[in-house]
């Protein structure tokens, strides 16, 4: 069961039942480009940019949210705990250039992974 994690009494920010979030973006050309159907509508669709760097990151961490796709970047949640078993440190400058490393492979595209801190003032 899931519970959210608490201080003192009061559930602390950045809860989300049970996990414990981590934001990030991932920007580059064409890092976000979708599926492409096949032209006779028979063979299978080609796997774009953003299936390939969504696969890459969830072989070593658990993915709790994606966010819109655009073709040049997507933002995507993470839980820590996976995300810090998979990387020695625990610095965002390191979880950032695990990811990068994951998207880059798996895409062939040279992206910018910056960590995302959700705050009230970004959502008025």
């Amino acid at each position: 069961m899931a519970t959210q994690a608490k201080v003192n009494g009061l559930t602390t920010a950045g809860s989300f039942y049970g996990y414990d979030p981590l934001v990030f973006s991932v920007a580059g050309t064409a890092v976000g480009s979708a599926d492409t159907a096949s032209t006779d509508g028979v063979a299978a669709f080609t796997p774009g940019n953003y299936s390939k760097a969504i696969s890459a990151i969830q072989t070593q961490m658990s993915i709790v949210h994606l966010g819109a796709r655009e073709d040049n970047g997507f933002v995507i949640m993470v839980d820590a705990a996976t995300a810090n078993a998979y990387v020695s440190g625990n610095a965002d400058a390191d979880l950032e250039a695990a990811i990068d490393t994951l998207v880059t492979a798996a895409t062939g595209v040279a992206t910018t992974v910056a960590t995302l801190t959700l705050a009230f003032s970004e959502l008025a």
